[in-house]
């Protein structure tokens, strides 16, 4: 395939991107996790472990997320009917409202940033990068990424 240099360059941005995006979200008084679980909370109530599992982190970061969330009056567990042990994050008023001025922040910042841009190039730029992280999660949920072996390391001190 001919491009290998662009191609670089979008592999090289892409991380560029991810690491100022993680940089922000840690400054965040939230923190990724429980950043990442009001954004999941905001499209349907969602189990702790279903939660975990698209965040990519341990169980106990999102126990230790909803108990931070729920101690802000940000999240409420509503229990599970046909199990009474297990329940899902559902977001509160406060938490829908806290996503909301978050994402408005965050929005603010990127068109700040984009003011020189015309809209057509946003809006161009925006759809083929929807298609190229479509396409990346899309090959990671396939790919040999998907079908992960035990760390090495840990498996060492156990």
């Amino acid at each position: 395939m001919e491009g290998t240099d662009s191609i670089w360059v979008i592999i090289r941005e892409l991380h560029r991107a991810a690491q100022l995006q993680r940089r922000a979200v840690a400054a965040s008084p939230l923190g990724p996790v429980a950043l990442g679980l009001l954004n999941l909370a905001a499209q349907a109530p969602v189990s702790p472990s279903d939660a975990a599992k698209e965040l990519q982190v341990p169980p106990q970061s999102i126990t230790r997320a909803v108990a931070d969330l729920m101690a802000a009056g940000l999240v409420r567990r509503v229990g599970n009917a046909a199990d009474g042990r297990s329940y899902s994050i559902k977001l509160t008023e406060a938490g829908q409202q806290a996503r909301a001025d978050f994402r408005r922040h965050l929005s603010a910042d990127f068109s700040r940033l984009l003011t020189d841009w015309d809209p057509r190039e946003i809006e161009t730029f925006a759809g083929q990068l929807s298609r190229l992280v479509s396409a990346l999660a899309a090959d990671a949920a396939t790919g040999p990424a998907a079908a992960r072996t035990a760390n090495p390391w840990r498996q060492a001190e156990q």
